[in-house]
């Protein structure tokens, strides 16, 4: 195990040369790349910024089912015929370092990633879809103010819905169990489409998430799985 984690940091440091980090923020699937842009990725910054009359229509919609057990990713293309494409990427078992080591083949470099890599789906939505699909958005108020203040451990259950729509900037959060959560209108209409073959980790009752850190875990394990995002008045916080 000594000698696969010396090698996934050297492999590491190669992948975070200058060229790499300035990918853009939606390119998360890689492990490495990921470590710099998540964050920027559910805050939808490039989405964000790309925002203007006569752009494209752009939703991002992020579930966390806790980090360290899955997190599923859509990004949703409004196009001007009424249909939409989707892309779907989820990742699972982020909290085991073993997850996938057992029996892995290693055939180029980039292999030695595969077990933390998102695995990804697409699904093109016809009209009556992409309408039923934004209709069930405007029932859960997806498309904002957000609370401003609202806190999301990364080891709970919540939304995020960053959106642009015909030039006009979105953003809406819902925390597991609170009211808003139980509003979400989309979620069950969205995993129907999902054919990824993870399945769906659904919400469950708690400790609140301050009772369920491990004091005891090692420091780098500690700082990998101890953040929490912070909701402004039109979208995340910066992060300090």
């Amino acid at each position: 195990m000594k000698a696969f984690l010396a090698t996934l940091l050297a492999l590491g440091a190669i992948a975070a040369s200058p060229a790499m980090a300035q990918r853009p923020d939606r390119n998360v699937e890689k492990p490495i790349v990921r470590s710099f842009h998540w964050f920027d990725f559910v805050a939808a910054n490039d989405i964000r910024a790309a925002c203007v009359p006569g752009g494209r229509s752009h939703l991002r919609l992020i579930y966390n089912a806790l980090w360290e057990e899955q997190v599923r990713a859509y990004d949703i293309f409004l196009q001007p015929d009424g249909t939409a494409g989707m892309n779907i990427g989820v990742l699972e078992g982020q909290g085991n370092v073993t997850t996938g080591i057992t029996n892995m083949l290693i055939s180029t470099p980039s292999d030695i990633f595969a077990p933390w890599s998102m695995k990804g789906g697409q699904r093109l939505l016809n009209a009556d879809e992409t309408r039923e699909l934004i209709g069930l958005l405007e029932q859960s108020v997806a498309f904002g103010p957000p609370r401003d203040g609202l806190r999301l451990p990364d080891n709970d259950f919540w939304w995020t819905v960053a959106s642009c729509r015909n030039g006009v900037w979105g953003f809406q959060a819902y925390h597991y169990p609170t009211d808003g959560f139980a509003n979400v209108k989309f979620s069950a209409r969205l995993f129907s489409w999902d054919k990824v073959p993870v399945p769906v980790n659904p919400p469950r009752k708690l400790e609140p998430a301050e009772l369920r850190r491990d004091m005891n875990a090692p420091i780098h394990r500690a700082r990998a799985d101890r953040w929490m995002l912070v909701v402004g008045k039109d979208g995340l916080r910066p992060r300090q």
